[in-house]
């Protein structure tokens, strides 16, 4: 028998009811995290459920499965997968907290949720779902064998057209001028030991312009106990001035400064510092550099 548009609009209008049930005891368990995670506790049957994990962990987790799934079947989404998903949350809920509670209400209010998520398992979404949706655009009818033949004999023939084009541009670069340039690449080093600073200045010294790197900036971010080294009079004022004439960019941590009370006035010159050296190397990685630990 044929389905009538009002029939179709009623299999929704049950669907999102339903499912709005779902997302507002989700939202409830959030909500009033504690006040159910009580009434758990305080279940006949709790110690079927809290023996996996504490109560209120498994009122979060079911929290989330309820909105996910609610969610699911509100827009007709993998309906069959999320009405089962809804089941298998339901069913440990109607069994440890209703059965043996005394208030009946509820305990028939999810038996027929049951009946509503089994209804939606065997059936799907039927009508104005986004499973229906992709199912529709499953059987959209292909293009004839002939359309197809002439489809592909177009997109060879512009290969064709374009691999001849590109051969000629790379048989003749210097007629048209082409320069090729490889992008150079940034990077970065973190250290927390005064002593990891000669392997930072060695790396920057072998990591050339020239080099396979095609390194243009190299950082030196000093964090931790490193900082000591950029003290006047040091014995790594040898290594820092390599690395300044390497190209090095010393960058120290404001926050390790402090922790060994060393002030602006103590350092080499030539250093910059800025408050939290692990956000700046955060910063340097958005920005594309490459980043490195020691």
């Amino acid at each position: 028998m044929e389905t009538t548009p009002k029939q179709k609009i009623s299999f929704l209008v049950l669907r999102s009811l339903g499912s709005l049930i779902f997302i507002m005891a989700g939202l409830s368990h959030f909500v009033k995290t504690a006040g159910a995670a009580a009434r758990l506790e305080k279940a006949p049957f709790a110690h079927l459920a809290t023996w996996m994990a504490p109560a209120e962990t498994l009122i979060i987790l079911s929290g989330i499965g309820l909105l996910v799934g609610g969610f699911m079947l509100l827009a007709g989404f993998k309906t069959r997968l999320a009405a089962a998903g809804l089941l298998a949350i339901l069913i440990p809920i109607t069994l440890t907290v209703q059965i043996g509670s005394g208030d009946y209400g509820p305990l028939f209010k999810n038996v027929a949720l049951i009946g509503l998520l089994i209804f939606f398992i065997l059936n799907g979404a039927l009508y104005y779902s986004v499973d229906t949706l992709l199912e529709q655009r499953k059987r959209i009818v292909p293009m004839p064998a002939r359309q197809n033949g002439y489809v592909t004999i177009v997109a060879v023939g512009l290969m064709v057209l374009l691999g001849s084009c590109a051969t000629t541009s790379a048989q003749n670069p210097t007629q048209q001028g082409i320069t090729h340039t490889t992008a150079s690449t940034n990077y970065a080093v973190l250290i927390s030991q005064p002593n990891h600073l000669k392997a930072a200045v060695n790396t920057a010294e072998e990591m050339t312009k020239d080099s396979k790197y095609n390194r243009d900036s190299f950082v030196v971010m000093a964090c931790g106990k490193s900082v000591e080294a950029f003290k006047k009079n040091g014995a790594m004022a040898a290594e820092i001035a390599k690395g300044r004439a390497a190209g090095v960019r010393y960058m120290l941590c404001g926050m390790s400064l402090k922790q060994f009370n060393i002030t602006a006035a103590d350092l080499v010159d030539g250093v910059e510092i800025t408050p939290n050296g692990l956000t700046y190397m955060f910063d340097l990685k958005q920005k594309g550099y490459t980043t490195v630990e020691l």
